[in-house]
């Protein structure tokens, strides 16, 4: 795809894409059409959830948006845009990333992994005599914890990988929008 651009070598991880569209329609007609267009909230009633549609949440010219699914996939990835009228037209500019409350929990994991690495390097092993785990297998155990993490990041994109797609489809044909 030609909207990708990695900014940082985190954001393989925690972001998907950036994108950048134009519309010849007013601000106000694009935020009409992507209410009108989406189911608000993030819930799907369990008889509506294989229905193709995107789900919405708006804060004046901010928006989310995310597929509809079946299942439950935290990692799966949501539209976090901006309309911005300029030129006679408005200027829908976003990227995909993943729930921030998500992103706050690999933080948060890989934080505590490289704190124990780092407790495990720098405090001698002779000042903890209970500890019964050689340095080498706590290595073992925080590295397998590492994998999980990345693991489970990656599996979750995984599952969400035709989301990107849908919720891309369903700007260009409701905002009648191109790719800039």
């Amino acid at each position: 795809m030609e909207h990708i651009l990695i900014l940082h070598p985190l954001d393989s991880v925690l972001c998907y894409a950036i994108m950048k569209m134009r519309t010849k329609l007013s601000g106000a007609d694009c935020r009409a059409r992507l209410g009108a267009s989406t189911d608000p909230g993030g819930m799907t009633l369990s008889w509506r959830a294989r229905e193709p549609g995107v789900l919405g949440e708006f804060r004046g010219s901010a928006f989310r948006l995310h597929a509809r699914t079946y299942y439950r996939n935290c990692f799966a990835p949501f539209f976090y845009g901006q309309l911005t009228e300029a030129g006679g037209g408005t200027l829908l500019e976003g990227d995909f990333r993943m729930n921030p409350f998500v992103r706050l929990f690999l933080v948060f994991w890989f934080s505590f992994l490289l704190l124990f690495g780092a407790g495990a390097i720098i405090v001698p092993a002779q000042a903890h005599p209970a500890l019964t785990l050689s340095r080498g297998w706590l290595f073992a155990i925080l590295g397998l914890l590492a994998l999980l993490g990345i693991g489970l990041a990656q599996f979750g994109k995984w599952l969400g990988r035709g989301d990107q797609a849908v919720i891309l489809a369903f700007l260009k044909s409701t905002l009648e929008a191109t790719d800039l």
